[in-house]
């Protein structure tokens, strides 16, 4: 089901928290105790910035990436509102095959899973937004069902998390 985006600031949208989001590394969102809990494992942080990024991959002891948080920008809110668009145009026309809408409870973000590639978009119910937050659970084609549904069951774990952190 997909909801609507306004062309205004949503009811539940609140700034100040979509800025407490995006103006921290995400390897800072929660506390170690909380990482550890929500990965399921033993993992090692690692942090980078660039020019249009900043992300904190998350990796386990033997090196194997588990997930990766990235918060990434444009110059303008015209290309992240194409891209919001168009995925939500999928889901309207296509239903669920590539793209999945996942409902929040202040309905303050869009919240777009890319289920190929196991990747989800969080973009702000605000069309003058430049940022938006994505989650990536490095799928491995050689992995058995059983692996790939466990990557994505940590995806939409931390998801959650996510939300409910920063009230989106």
């Amino acid at each position: 089901m997909s909801l609507p985006i306004l062309a205004g600031q949503p009811a539940g949208f609140n700034w100040d928290n979509w800025a407490r989001a995006l103006n921290e590394s995400p390897c800072n969102w929660f506390s170690d105790g909380q990482w550890q809990q929500l990965l399921g494992t033993d993992r090692h942080a690692t942090a980078s910035t660039s020019n249009s990024a900043t992300s904190c991959k998350f990796s386990n002891s033997a090196q194997t990436p588990l997930l990766t948080i990235s918060i990434r920008s444009q110059a303008n809110a015209t290309a992240i509102n194409a891209e919001r668009d168009a995925m939500l145009q999928q889901i309207s026309q296509y239903g669920s095959g590539r793209f999945e809408q996942l409902p929040t409870s202040q309905q303050a973000v869009s919240a777009i899973l890319r289920k190929d590639k196991l990747q989800l978009f969080i973009f702000a119910n605000n069309n003058n937004e430049t940022a938006f937050i994505l989650l990536s659970a490095h799928p491995v084609r050689t992995e058995s069902p059983q692996q790939k549904a466990q990557r994505k069951t940590r995806l939409l774990h931390v998801a959650e998390a996510i939300f409910s952190q920063f009230q989106f």
